[in-house]
Order: C-alpha cells, then structure tokens, then sequence
C-alpha cells in the first residue's frame, strides 16, 4: 500500500491544510512513488515509497476530502510523472478512484503484496515534523 506515505499525509500534510486553509487544493498526480517504479526500493534507494493502488486511491480519497472541506471541493489534478508507464496508469486510475469515493476498485491490482519497509517511513516523518515546527512559520510550535 505504502502505508508510509498514506502516514506521511495525514501525520503532515493534513494538519498543515487545516492550518493553511487554502482557497483551492492541487493534486499534482505523479507516479514516481509506485511499487513498480523499477522495482521499487531495490533500484530507487533515495524514494523508497512502494506506493500501490491502494495507497493512491487512499492519498485520492484524503485529498478530496481536504477540498471538500477547506476549498468549497475546489480541486486541480495535475498528471506528471511516473517511470514505468503500465503501471502509472493503473496508480492513476486508483487516484481518481479515491477523488471520486468509488466504493469499490474497478481494477486489480498487480502489485497489491509487494513488502515495504515502514521503519524509514516512521523516522523519515518524525524528522520532518521536528523540521516543520522549528522552521514552518505558519506551522511553528504547531
């Protein structure tokens, strides 16, 4: 799923929307972060995020809700990115999945049981809000 990333927007980036209140939200939708980004950690040791559909269609789901909540639904989705071009598609479809709060997946996913590694993930995000609270003006002390 990379559950990391899914953490990562709810540890740091919903908090810092609620804080910011925007006027409009924009998903830029890249597929870098995927699990079959050329296998993933093995062959990206800088990203690491393993992202499958599931984790696009959860970051999709909490994105519209953000909008939804904050901006009057006011939402921009930006296609980029994406190294393995069969795949992306299939994370693409999960992200607009989530935007729209399908019920159910329309499609399955080839990737769903690739390991992950959430240890980095929970120190990656930890490092990042110490970062945020001393450095962010609108989120400082937050």
């Amino acid at each position: 799923m990379g559950q990391g990333t899914v953490d990562a927007m709810t540890e740091l980036v919903v908090p810092a929307i609620q804080k910011f209140e925007p006027e409009m939200m924009v998903l830029v939708a890249g597929q870098d972060s995927s699990a079959n980004n050329t296998a993933c950690s093995q062959y990206d040791p800088i990203g690491r995020q393993c992202l499958t559909m599931e984790g696009y269609e959860e970051i999709g789901r909490i994105v519209r809700s953000l909008a939804d909540r904050h901006c009057s639904g006011c939402l921009l989705i930006v296609q980029e990115g994406g190294y393995h071009v069969t795949y992306s598609a299939f994370c693409l479809h999960a992200t607009l999945e989530g935007v729209l709060n399908l019920p159910i997946s329309l499609l399955s996913d080839p990737m769903a049981y690739y390991p992950e590694d959430e240890a980095l993930a929970i120190e990656v995000i930890k490092s990042i809000k110490k970062f945020q609270k001393d450095n962010v003006p609108f989120l400082k002390g937050a």
